[in-house]
């Protein structure tokens, strides 16, 4: 019995499998299958939960890149020049399994200035057995040269028919029946994101009837739009007894609230609809599975008291 959460379960194991993007997918798969001038250096730029770092598995995968000639690392955690040295020393060895090394840096844009100008001299002298691939929600805060040096592949939401036909698809496979009502209500709330859409599926797909699921989906709604009020009144740079309100109506786990608040500044980053956004992302990059509502409380007043951004 796999008793993983769906969105862990359904992750597509091949290109062909990966659902939406398809201009995209059929570029990224054209590039990848050539015999000769496979780039050295790939980047995966788009919304949270869109696929990027599934994408750089299935490269992983393609490339028949195993073992410890697989090197994931996520920038927001090992963001320093030191973790490009120990790339670099690193990626002089020859593969120990595989016919090539493989080095995935999630949240690429979180590393330092220093820590990208290592990367950047790696990239321009890469060896012929290493492949770099960098997955981004926010491409521009890499250096330019950096860029450059990458094949670049966006990775965009999807419509919410499409999260729909997922949906139904997993239901399936689930061997549930859910109305179609209950999905669009998902694909609704999910705001694009696959990954966010089989997380909600996740949290109601057990519930009996009809009436009570439509009753969790929307409630999950009602969390959202609380969601979606914190956020408005952190930009806004509301006043702290209002951000109190708001977190005291919240019934949600704070590394939840964390997770949505990411994915809303990120999409207004990407629309550039709100610089602040770009601090307020400072503030929640730090996990809250420890420091509980405290963690979510202190980077809440951060941005609104200390002014962060201004």
């Amino acid at each position: 019995m796999n008793n993983q959460p769906l969105h862990l379960k359904c992750r597509p194991p091949d290109l062909k499998s990966f659902v939406g993007n398809e201009s995209m997918i059929k570029s990224l798969s054209s590039v990848i299958s050539r015999k000769e001038g496979v780039p050295h250096a790939i980047l995966f730029s788009g919304p949270s939960g869109c696929g990027k770092t599934t994408l750089a598995r299935i490269l992983k995968k393609g490339f028949n890149c195993t073992g410890k000639d697989f090197t994931e690392l996520n920038a927001a955690n090992v963001r320093g020049i030191d973790t490009i040295r120990e790339i670099d020393r690193t990626c002089r060895f020859a593969p120990m399994m595989s016919s090539c090394r493989i080095f995935l840096l999630d949240e690429a844009h979180k590393l330092t200035n220093d820590a990208q100008n290592a990367l950047l001299k790696l990239l321009e002298d890469t060896p012929s057995h290493v492949y770099f691939i960098l997955c981004t929600t926010e491409p521009e805060k890499l250096i330019k040269t950096i860029r450059t040096r990458c094949t670049t592949f966006q990775v965009s939401s999807l419509p919410d028919r499409v999260i729909v036909s997922l949906l139904k698809d997993v239901c399936e496979e689930e061997k549930v029946d859910l109305p179609k009502e209950a999905l669009t209500e998902i694909a609704k709330i999910s705001e694009g994101s696959p990954r966010q859409a089989l997380v909600i599926l996740d949290s109601v797909i057990d519930i009996e009837t009809d009436e009570d699921l439509l009753k969790a989906i929307q409630d999950y709604s009602v969390r959202q739009s609380a969601i979606f009020d914190l956020s408005n009144a952190l930009l806004a740079k509301s006043k702290w007894k209002d951000i109190i309100k708001i977190l005291s109506s919240l019934d949600m786990e704070p590394e939840n609230v964390r997770y949505s608040i990411l994915g809303i500044m990120n999409s207004k980053l990407m629309k550039g609809e709100n610089n602040k956004a770009s601090y307020i992302i400072e503030e929640f990059t730090e996990s809250f599975m420890y420091s509980k509502k405290a963690g979510l409380s202190n980077a809440c007043y951060r941005v609104v008291v200390l002014k962060k951004g201004e």
